[in-house]
C-alpha cells in the first residue's frame, strides 16, 4: 500500500516538475494532475497485484530503480497500463514475477508487449523474453526509449541486418515482412531478448 502511495507522489512530483519547466505555474498544475492520475493507476496496480516483493533485495532495488533512474520508462509504462485498462484489458493479479505489472491480453495477437515495467500479454510462454526488456529499461534508464526508436529508424532506412539475415527461413517478400521478419527482430533490444528466449517470427 505504501509503495503505491509513494509511486503516486513521485509521479505527481516528476510530471509536475516537467510541467513547470515547460509551462510555468500552469504547467506545474497540469503536469501534477496528469502525474497524479497515472501515478494513482500505477500505484493501484502494483498494490493490487503485489508486484514488488518488499521482502527481497531484488524487489526493493527494482522499485528504487523504477522510480529514479528509470522513472521515465515507468511513467510511459503507466500510460500504457492506463490505456490498456481503459480499453478492457485486465490486470493479471497472479503474475508477480520479476517486479512486472502483468496484463492478461497482448496488444497485438500472438505478441506480448512490454513498456517500462508493464507487460501486456501474460501466459504466452515468452515471459523470459519480455523480462529482458524490463531489464534493458532499468539498465539504460532515460536513454532506453530513444535508443530503441533510433535503432528502429536505422534498421528501417539502413538495413544492416540484411548482411546476416536468414533469408531462407524468414524470406522478405514485401513491406509487411520487411518489418515483421527484418526490422523488428533485428533491433538491438529484440536480438538481445531473442537470445534469452524464443525465435524471431516467421
Amino acid at each position: 500500500m505504501a509503495g503505491g502511495i509513494i509511486s503516486a507522489i513521485l509521479f505527481t512530483a516528476g510530471v509536475g516538475a516537467f510541467g513547470l519547466l515547460v509551462g510555468d505555474g500552469l504547467g506545474l498544475l497540469i503536469g501534477g494532475l496528469v502525474g497524479l492520475l497515472f501515478g494513482a493507476v500505477y500505484g493501484w496496480a502494483i498494490t493490487a497485484a503485489r508486484v514488488y516483493d518488499w521482502g527481497s533485495a531484488g524487489g526493493l532495488v527494482g522499485y528504487l530503480v523504477d522510480h529514479t533512474w528509470s522513472l521515465v520508462n515507468t511513467l510511459i509504462g503507466a500510460l500504457f497500463l492506463a490505456g490498456n485498462l481503459a480499453f478492457g484489458n485486465r490486470l493479471d493479479r497472479g503474475y508477480t514475477r520479476r517486479n512486472v505489472v502483468g496484463l492478461h491480453d497482448g496488444v497485438f495477437p500472438g505478441f506480448a508487449t512490454t513498456i517500462g515495467t508493464v507487460q501486456a500479454g501474460t501466459g504466452m510462454g515468452i515471459d523470459e523474453h519480455e523480462a529482458v526488456h524490463v531489464l534493458q529499461a532499468r539498465i539504460f534508464g532515460p536513454l532506453f526509449i530513444p535508443m530503441v526508436i533510433g535503432n528502429y529508424i536505422l534498421a528501417t532506412l539502413l538495413p544492416y541486418w540484411l548482411l546476416y539475415h536468414d533469408r531462407t527461413a524468414r524470406p522478405i517478400t514485401g513491406l509487411f515482412t520487411y518489418f515483421k521478419r527484418g526490422v523488428y527482430p533485428h533491433t538491438w533490444n529484440e536480438e538481445w531478448a531473442y537470445k534469452v528466449q524464443g525465435t524471431p517470427p516467421l
